[in-house]
């Protein structure tokens, strides 16, 4: 889209870089720059056609995503399975400032699926090298097909296509995710006190604060949404953060990308829009997630998978071939 053109369909020019801007987004999507506009005093926003949404039910996992109210297209992308215990979840959302986002994501959700969708029919569950290994090998994989989008979108960006992505399986009363971007992957207890955060984003501001600068100061500039690492051209590198959490009370584990967590940063203000988890499925509560989304704005894709997570077993059990 040319500035002209863009300044016809109610955005306007971000101060930093140029790229159009919708007047009620917080942050510019090419750059990450926060916005100054007063969404109160936006226009008005029609709600997208059922048509603009896909819902995944695996039944011990389930996802939703939406385009939202603002954008003209899904550039996320997600993919999630399930068999006896075990759980896998892939949520990717394309780079909008590059060429393709949406190929971006779809490639390279479907490509660490592939890697990983085996291990829900493995005789053991693998060791946590083991595991590790795998998934530095599914996101080499998902490198690997973004790299294989054309960089050549007619009328678009120019930017090789690039993406987020994390990844989260679960088995055997531990959860695992690796993430490379800012997507994220939260933990939701029963207790209110049980609310967390389990990945780490790949931006400006969470950069900032490893640095020794305060959460409220780091968010508050300019920069803080700018991205620092993703899958796609000019990646410096694809190895992913990986993190583990040993369940010990059953709980829910909830991956989405930025369109939810901008409303809900705080694990606790995200797990209070789903008090009653326990008696929902999770497609159920990855709907009530994305409604939630919409009604505080939907200004950008909005994606979420949803599954409910119980300490181990105190005996193993055989995994039956899958009909």
């Amino acid at each position: 889209m040319t500035l002209a053109a863009a300044l016809d369909a109610d955005v306007s020019a971000c101060p930093r870089c140029q790229s159009p801007v919708f007047h009620d987004e917080l942050y510019c999507e090419a750059c990450g720059r926060r916005m100054g506009h007063d969404a109160a005093n936006a226009p008005a926003m029609s709600a997208p056609s059922r048509s603009d949404r896909d819902e995944h039910d695996a039944g011990a996992i389930a996802g939703v995503t939406d385009r939202g109210n603002r954008r003209q297209r899904n550039e996320d992308a997600l993919a999630v399975a399930a068999n006896d215990g075990r759980v896998l979840a892939v949520v990717c959302d394309g780079v909008a400032s590059t060429a393709h986002a949406d190929r971006a994501a779809r490639q390279a959700a479907d490509a660490a699926f592939a890697i990983l969708h085996p291990l829900l029919r493995a005789q053991e569950w693998p060791a946590p090298s083991e595991l590790n290994d795998l998934l530095r090998q599914a996101f080499q994989g998902a490198q690997s097909a973004v790299l294989q989008v054309p960089d050549d979108q007619p009328d678009g960006n120019d930017l090789s296509p690039s993406t987020t992505m994390v990844v989260a399986v679960a088995a055997e009363g531990r959860v695992t995710v690796a993430n490379i971007g800012d997507s994220r992957a939260y933990w939701v207890g029963t207790d209110p006190s049980d609310m967390r955060l389990l990945t780490v984003d790949d931006s400006w501001a969470q950069e900032s604060i490893a640095e020794g600068e305060t959460p409220e100061v780091a968010y508050a500039h300019p920069d803080a949404h700018t991205i620092t690492r993703w899958i796609g051209g000019d990646a410096d590198s694809v190895l992913p953060t990986v993190s583990t959490l040993d369940v010990s009370e059953p709980g829910l584990l909830v991956v989405c990308t930025d369109g939810l967590w901008n409303y809900f940063e705080d694990p606790a203000s995200l797990g209070a829009l789903i008090p009653d988890w326990v008696a929902a499925s999770p497609l159920a509560v990855a709907q009530r997630l994305t409604e939630a989304a919409l009604a505080a704005g939907g200004q950008d894709n909005i994606t979420v998978t949803v599954a409910p997570i119980n300490p181990a077993t105190a005996s193993p059990r055989s995994i039956p071939t899958e009909e």
